[in-house]
Formats: C-alpha cells, structure tokens, sequence
C-alpha cells in the first residue's frame, strides 16, 4: 500500500498543481476548487479500494475530508480501527 499523505496529494496534483506556501494539513481541496463532486466520487472509490476501507456518510461530509491533513488522519484511524498497517 502507498503511503497515505502520497497518494491523496498524487491525485489532487494529477489535474492541480498546489501552491507551494500552502500548509496541506489545513488547506480546504474543496472549498479551493481542487476535488470537485465527480471526483470526490472517483477519490473516495480509490481511497476505499486502496486501503480496504469504507467511509461513512458522515465522513464524507466532515470538515476532516476536505483537508489533506484530514483526510490522512481518517484513513488511518480506519485501517488501525481494524489492526493494519497503511
């Protein structure tokens, strides 16, 4: 499996580049124009298949998944809630 913070930033740049002086643990990709919802809907599908996860509706729409700090932090709360390793 890829490192998490890798592959969230490897997809939003696959279409943006991300400003340099950003802090990415706070910037807000949606609020920012960087994921929009058909590629919310291809992100969560790569994030699911790749760590063997599922994301909750709440989840979804939380603050913590528009940040790529928040999104770090959710997807390995779900894969140590489960006893694996990213």
């Amino acid at each position: 499996m890829r490192d998490i913070r890798e592959m969230i930033l490897e997809f939003v740049e696959r279409e943006y580049k991300l400003p340099d002086d950003i802090d990415t643990d706070t910037y807000d990709l949606v609020e920012n124009g960087y994921i929009d919802s058909m590629s919310m809907v291809v992100f969560v599908s790569l994030l699911e298949d790749e760590y063997d996860i599922e994301f909750t509706a709440e989840e979804l729409l939380s603050d913590d998944f528009k940040t790529v700090g928040g999104l770090e932090k959710l997807v390995q709360g779900k894969i140590d809630a489960r006893g694996g390793q990213a």
